[in-house]
């Protein structure tokens, strides 16, 4: 797919810089959608969740007043969408990453999703986590498979109650069967 911003000679063209003209529309409003689009209570991630996350990433402090009265207004967060905002807040302000493969988890690329996961399983990183289990809800079944991978070779997270509890609410929404028969295969093991 071919974006106006990515033909050079068009910019050359007219003489734009199309990125700063986007950004300068973005409103709070937009940005209060975005923000809306990273719900991870939702029956399934959808690409929306991964393009609204590196949109307000691209977006920077022009976001952080909006994010900071979302946060405040909301009484109850879901754990793992606290880790989301609160990464992206300390991007926007810090413009610092401590959690660098975020990015990647969060990418609109499926590959670039399940990869990084299975990196994480590797590495025995599991400071990831609670950006990792929204993944049990990804649209894409090599993600999710890469997550019980995850959660398989580092069985010890398996006693914590957000994974049980994450664990059990899938597995009954899990369509394809290979996955969902590891899933109850995990949860057996708690």
């Amino acid at each position: 797919m071919s974006y106006l911003r990515d033909n050079k000679i068009w910019e050359e063209e007219v003489g734009m810089n199309w990125d700063i003209i986007e950004i300068s529309k973005v409103d709070d409003k937009i940005i209060r959608r975005l923000i809306d689009n990273l719900d991870l209570d939702t029956a399934d991630l959808s690409e929306n969740f991964f393009i609204s996350f590196e949109s307000l990433l691209k977006l920077g402090k022009k976001i952080e007043p909006v994010l900071d009265s979302f946060i405040k207004e909301t009484n109850e967060i879901h754990n793992c969408k606290v880790e989301t905002f609160n990464f992206i807040l300390n991007f926007v302000k810090k413009n610092t990453l401590k959690h660098v493969l975020v990015p990647q988890l969060y990418h609109s690329d499926f590959i670039t999703r399940a990869r990084t996961v299975m990196k994480l399983a590797q590495t025995g990183d599991i400071s990831y986590l609670n950006f990792i289990l929204p993944l049990l809800n990804d649209p894409d079944d090599s993600v999710r498979w890469s997550v019980i991978r995850f959660l398989n070779m580092h069985k010890k997270l398996l006693k914590n109650p957000l994974v049980y509890k994450e664990i059990k609410c899938y597995i009954d929404k899990e369509l394809n069967q290979v996955i969902r028969e590891k899933m109850k295969e995990l949860f057996k093991e708690v």
